[in-house]
């Protein structure tokens, strides 16, 4: 830092501090310094992207001008709202044409008092000036005011002050150690929660409840305190999700169906709507079509691609104007890398084409067996084609099973199940007590056997339900089963000294980058220094938010 600068900014900050109470210019005058800094730093358009400066050339600055940028850009979210508010608070709208002309040029007198207009405002109300003012789309400055009065006041039509509709967020929302985005966005999701108010009523705080009768601006206030940003985002999505489910009078089993929405950027685009167990067992079968370690994920890899193309190029087929020297010389374009929604569409499409492919073998069969009765049944291992066996785990306590519950059992993947579905559940399915295993197998089997047994990674599946690093979303298909204790090291094969990792957080385990501990029976990870300081064991909440 320069003399001068690093004097000046010294000064500049003890004056604010010595400061009770800033005047008009003083604080539009600082709120010009941010602006100007961005305007320093960012690269000129004759030097370039590239870093001009020693300092620029440094991580450590980019890192720490990165946390800096963030925290400017969230006070300035503040800001903005709060501008918001001031503009319907002080009626801004009903200024003079000269008033407006004043503060517009930069020569307004903040001394003499402001001079309204005794006719027709030149805008009908503060939003509309918010936009005008700040060449804002309509939308977005009613977003704002929206926001002012979620977080920071409310008006009735005689222009009264109320306090804030929902207190907790905008407790939050002020939080200066708290990105103010996120208050702002939940408590514009849960206003649309909130009965619409009658032009002539007062304003009112947050009123919906959750169905265990908690207010749920509370409920959400609680999910917002998770360190992880998605299990954060998660938790708070299926709060919102089921408050929203909850006011609806339409049953989902008349929304179940596959619905052809039509063609859009040159793909024809359907929407699919199933119940949570139908859904579960839908998602264990993309799980394990879509797992690479699989014949079943490894055939999803490839791209989709017609016979009918696949034949013409055998067959050396091109067109007149190319010679067979340069069709023979010519190289095929490389194919690009297959995104996980292709290859789940593709782990789809195998399974339609594995049902056509044994429902033909079959008729064939059939008709081959009345005409010659001494043949021999088809054989399912002929067939070429991937399997997979779908499955469908509920996991439900005591309480619920024996009814004494509100809850009526969660999925594998997640999904909360009706007091109907469970009940159908359970009336064709293999209740499996956790403690002891489906048949009272032993959970530990010390080194008789390095590899889980599927009973045993069923039972660590139940417990995790995923990778247990915080923020991990891999299904439990797709995860390992890894020992705690390593069996390199003497390592046992049980559940108490197991957990499910991901490819990836498992590489980092035995890199030394993690670390993960049984903590009696329900392992948790040690994050590095780095992204933790405080060394503290955690568990990822991202599979288990639909259970809290």
């Amino acid at each position: 830092m320069s003399e001068t600068v690093g004097q000046a900014i010294a000064s500049l900050s003890q004056a604010i501090k010595d400061s009770s109470c800033l005047t008009a210019e003083d604080a539009l005058g600082l709120a010009t310094l941010i602006p100007a800094l961005h305007q320093r730093l960012a690269p000129d358009s004759e030097a370039g992207p590239e870093p001009q400066s020693a300092y620029q050339q440094d991580p450590r600055f980019a890192l720490a001008l990165a946390t800096s940028a963030e925290f400017a850009a969230h006070q300035a979210l503040r800001t903005q709202i709060y501008a918001a508010h001031l503009i319907e608070s002080t009626a801004a709208n009903t200024l003079a044409e000269g008033e407006l002309d004043a503060v517009r040029a930069g020569t307004v007198d903040f001394t003499r008092p402001a001079q309204r207009t005794g006719q027709r405002p030149p805008f009908p109300n503060c939003t509309d000036l918010l936009a005008s003012w700040v060449d804002l789309g309509h939308f977005e400055a009613r977003r704002r005011m929206d926001s002012a009065h979620h977080v920071l006041a409310q008006f009735d039509y005689q222009h009264q002050r109320y306090p804030a509709q929902f207190p907790l967020l905008a407790q939050r929302f002020r939080d200066s150690s708290r990105p103010p985005a996120e208050a702002l966005s939940v408590a514009r999701r849960l206003g649309t929660l909130e009965p619409e108010r009658d032009e002539f009523a007062p304003p009112t705080t947050s009123t919906v409840r959750d169905d265990h009768g908690r207010l749920l601006e509370s409920v959400l206030d609680a999910e917002m305190d998770e360190p992880d940003a998605g299990t954060r985002r998660k938790a708070i999505n299926l709060v919102l999700k089921t408050a929203r489910d909850q006011q609806s009078e339409e049953q989902p089993e008349a929304q179940e169906g596959i619905f052809r929405k039509g063609l859009r950027r040159g793909l024809i685009w359907y929407e699919l709507g199933l119940r949570p167990i139908r859904a579960d067992l839908f998602e264990s079968g993309l799980a394990q079509a879509d797992n690479p370690r699989s014949g079943a994920g490894q055939a999803a890899l490839e791209a989709f691609t017609d016979e009918q193309g696949d034949a013409e190029k055998a067959s050396g087929d091109h067109p007149d104007f190319v010679t067979d020297e340069e069709a023979a010389t010519a190289e095929a374009p490389e194919a690009p890398p297959i995104a996980p929604a292709a290859r789940r569409l593709n782990a789809m499409m195998l399974l339609l084409e594995l049902n056509a492919k044994r429902l033909k073998r079959l008729l064939d069969a059939t008709l081959n067996r009345a005409a010659d009765p001494g043949s021999s049944p088809p054989d399912a291992a002929d067939l070429d084609l991937p399997v997979i066996n779908p499955r469908v785990v509920v996991m439900l306590t005591l309480a619920e099973l024996e009814g004494r519950a509100e809850t009526h059992g969660m999925t594998a993947h997640g999904f909360k199940l009706s007091a109907t579905d469970l009940r159908q559940t359970l009336a064709k399915a293999r209740i499996i007590p956790m403690v002891l295993g489906g048949k009272g197998e032993i959970l530990d089997i010390g080194r008789s056997q390095r590899k889980h047994p599927g009973y045993m990674r069923l039972g660590v599946a139940v417990r995790d339900r995923g990778c247990i690093v915080p923020g991990c979303t891999m299904d439990p298909e797709r995860c390992n089963i890894h020992h705690i204790w390593f069996w390199s090291e003497g390592g046992v094969t049980s559940v108490y000294w197991s957990a499910m990792l991901c490819d990836g957080h498992h590489h980092d385990v035995h890199a030394g980058l993690i670390k993960v501990i049984p903590d009696g029976g329900v392992p948790k990870v040690i994050l590095p220094s780095f992204i933790d300081p405080t060394q503290a064991p955690v568990r990822n909440r991202y599979h288990l938010i639909q259970a809290a």
